[in-house]
C-alpha cells in the first residue's frame, strides 16, 4: 500500500535527517561472498564483516542467521556475533556493556539488525566507496529539494532544450522529469518499492509542480487500485498513471511563512506527522559520545533547552520552538555559547525582528526591574535623542537601545539562562 507523507516541524527539528534514514529502506545492495571474504581478509575489522553481512541481506536479519552466516563463510576465525552486536549497537547498554566505535547497530524490529546507515556515514564518508565499489547499488527513490523556480518541466515533463552530438542540433523533444523517471522504473518492477523524497515542499509553487498529478498521487488512484484515474500528460501526450509501489515522502518547516500557502488539495492527500523538539535526543546522542547533557562544564543544558522553547513558545508560538539538532555536536560550554550566539539568536532576531527586547526575555537578560543583569547573553545600550541631537526640528524622534550580543558568553551567563526555573 503506498503512502504519501509530510513530516513537519520548527527548524532544527532533524527533518532532513529523517528523511535520509528512510533512504535505507530503498537501497538494494548485491554484496558476493567473495566480496565479504576478501575485505575482511584485508582489513579484519569485526564489525566490517557484520555490517556487510546484514548489508547484503538488506537488514532485518537475525544475530543467529548472521552467526550461521560468518561460519559458512570459512574465515577460520570464531566470532560471537552478539558480542559485536552489542559493542557497536547504538543504543547505550542496560547492562554497562562498554560500547566501541562505530556504532551503527540497530534492533529496528525486536529481534532483527540492521545498519544505521547515517552513523555509518558519518564514521566513514567513504565507506560505499572504500569496501562495495565493485557491487551493485540499486537506489530506488529520488531526492530533490524544492524551491521557488522548480516547475512542473522539472518534476513530470517538459521541454529542455539539449545538444545533440549525432545530428549536431538542438533538441527539443519533451524530457521526462525527476518524479515520471521514477515512476517509469518503478512500472517496470511492481514488487519493489520506490519512493520519492521531497525537501522543503513548501517552498516551491505546489500547484504548479505537481499539475495534474494532484488527484494522481491519491493512493486509492493509483495504478491498479478500484478508483485508478490516469492523465494525459501535455507534452508527450502519453497515458499517465501513478504506479502504488512509489512512496511521497516531504519535509516542511513549520516556522517558514510560506507553510500558511500550501495548498489545500495537498493538505488533503497527504499525512501529516510533526516531528518536535526532544530534549531526550539531546541526551542520548551526547551519551553516545560520552557527554552528560545535563553537567557540561556546570551548564544544565537540557533545562538551557526546555527553558527557551516554553519562553519562545509563550511569546509567539509552538511553530518557531528551537529544535534539538542545533545542539547535537556540543562538547564544551563554549561550544554551547557558540551555538546561541551563531545560530539561536540569528533565529531568534528573525522570530522577534520588530521587538528585540523579546529576545531579552527569552534569554533571561533583565532583571525584575527590567535592568540588564551582570552576565546577560542579550545586552543593549542606550541611545538618547538628546546626546546626539541638540536640535530634532518638527520630528518627534524617540530614544532608542541598540542590541548585541555579549562579547564573553560565559558559564554563568549560560547558567543564568535558566536561572531560577525549576
Amino acid at each position: 500500500m503506498s503512502e504519501n507523507i509530510i513530516y513537519y516541524g520548527p527548524p532544527g527539528t532533524g527533518k532532513t535527517y529523517w528523511l535520509q534514514g528512510l533512504l535505507n529502506d530503498y537501497i538494494d545492495y548485491t554484496i558476493s561472498d567473495h566480496q565479504i571474504i576478501d575485505t575482511y581478509t584485508r582489513n579484519s575489522e569485526d564489525w566490517l564483516l557484520i555490517t556487510l553481512v546484514i548489508l547484503q541481506n538488506q537488514g532485518g536479519i537475525k544475530a543467529t542467521d548472521i552467526q550461521s552466516k560468518v561460519s559458512s563463510l570459512g574465515l577460520k576465525r570464531a566470532l560471537n556475533v552478539s558480542a559485536i552486536l552489542e559493542t557497536h549497537s547504538v543504543l547505550p547498554s542496560p547492562l554497562g556493556v562498554a560500547r566501541k566505535q562505530p556504532r551503527i547497530f540497530f534492533e529496528y524490529v525486536p529481534g532483527k539488525w540492521y545498519v544505521d546507515r547515517a552513523r555509518l556515514l558519518q564514521f566513514d564518508p567513504q565507506f560505499f566507496e572504500h569496501y562495495l565499489s565493485n557491487s551493485s547499488v540499486d537506489r530506488r527513490y529520488s531526492f530533490v529539494t524544492f524551491h521557488q523556480s522548480f516547475s512542473y518541466e522539472d518534476f513530470i515533463e517538459g521541454i529542455r532544450p539539449t545538444y545533440d552530438e549525432t545530428t549536431k542540433a538542438i533538441d527539443y523533444s519533451p524530457k521526462p522529469g525527476v518524479f515520471k523517471l521514477l515512476c517509469s522504473e518503478a512500472a517496470v518492477h511492481p514488487e519493489k518499492q520506490y519512493a520519492v523524497f521531497i525537501d522543503e515542499i513548501n517552498r516551491g509553487n505546489i500547484s504548479e509542480i505537481f499539475g495534474e498529478l494532484i488527484s494522481l498521487i491519491e493512493t486509492d488512484k493509483r495504478k491498479g487500485a478500484a478508483s485508478e484515474l490516469s492523465a494525459i500528460l501535455p507534452y508527450s501526450k502519453e497515458v499517465f498513471v501513478v504506479p502504488s509501489n512509489v512512496n511521497i515522502y516531504g519535509t516542511m518547516n513549520s516556522a517558514d511563512k510560506s507553510i500558511a500557502a500550501i495548498d489545500i488539495a495537498l493538505r488533503r492527500r497527504f499525512k501529516f506527522i510533526p516531528i518536535l523538539p526532544n530534549s531526550e535526543i539531546i541526551k542520548s546522542e551526547l551519551e553516545f559520545v560520552g557527554v552528560n547533557a545535563y553537567n557540561i562544564e556546570g551548564v544544565d543544558l537540557i533545562k538551557l533547552f526546555n527553558t527557551l522553547n516554553s519562553r519562545i513558545e509563550l511569546l509567539l508560538d509552538a511553530n518557531h520552538l528551537i529544535g534539538h539538532s542545533f545542539f547535537l555536536k556540543v562538547r564544551t560550554a563554549l561550544d554551547i555559547a557558540n551555538v546561541l550566539k551563531e545560530r539561536i539568536i540569528p533565529l531568534l532576531e528573525e522570530y522577534f525582528f520588530d521587538d528585540a527586547q523579546k529576545i531579552q526575555l527569552v534569554l533571561n537578560s533583565l532583571d525584575s526591574n527590567g535592568n540588564l543583569k551582570k552576565d546577560a547573553v542579550y545586552c543593549h545600550t542606550e541611545l538618547p535623542v538628546d546626546k546626539y541631537f541638540p536640535f530634532v526640528g518638527d520630528y518627534l524622534l524617540e530614544d532608542r537601545k541598540r542590541y548585541y550580543v555579549a562579547s564573553n558568553i560565559s558559564v554563568a551567563s549560560l547558567q543564568q539562562i535558566y536561572d531560577g526555573i525549576s
